[in-house]
């Protein structure tokens, strides 16, 4: 009697293949990801980029006159018009002396100073107070806060 033993197949997977697609999948993400533009808006004001945070019902007032107020995230204080990041306001003081030649010149012109603070939403609350007390200290009354309309994110 002969017993007839049979050998077992090896099986075997194709790795290379394998290994193929996934690099393939990974480089198709990661081409994905970076050209995906962010869902929040921001506003691209000279060369700060500043995002505004949202709120539910804004009030709308007429700002074509107004002076705006730019604070970036890390508390820097653009000058308005600046085309470099070296236009800033070194100091609180340099911003009150030049928020009241704005004033006297809008009383010349018999017309409302309004300022108008852009706040990054990731900018520290304490130096958007600094600035709303320089902006008080020039003599300003009007002052408004730039949101972007909307709900506001949870956090």
């Amino acid at each position: 009697m002969n017993i007839h033993v049979e050998e077992e197949e090896t099986i075997e997977l194709p790795i290379v293949p394998m290994i193929d697609c996934a690099f393939l999948l990974l480089v198709f993400f990661l081409i994905a990801t970076t050209l995906k533009k962010p869902e929040s808006q921001e506003t691209q004001v000279n060369v700060y980029k500043i995002t505004v945070p949202k709120a539910e019902a804004p009030q709308t007032i007429s700002t074509e006159d107004a002076r705006r107020i730019l604070i970036t995230a890390d508390g820097t204080v653009a000058l308005p018009g600046g085309k470099r990041s070296e236009d800033k306001y070194l100091t609180l003081v340099a911003l009150v002396e030049d928020l009241k030649v704005y004033r006297e010149d809008c009383e010349q012109r018999k017309m409302e100073p309004v300022v108008v603070i852009v706040g990054d939403k990731d900018a520290k609350y304490q130096r958007i107070i600094q600035v709303w007390n320089a902006i008080k200290n020039a003599g300003i009354r009007q002052v408004s806060f730039s949101v972007d309309p909307g709900k506001p994110a949870d956090g």
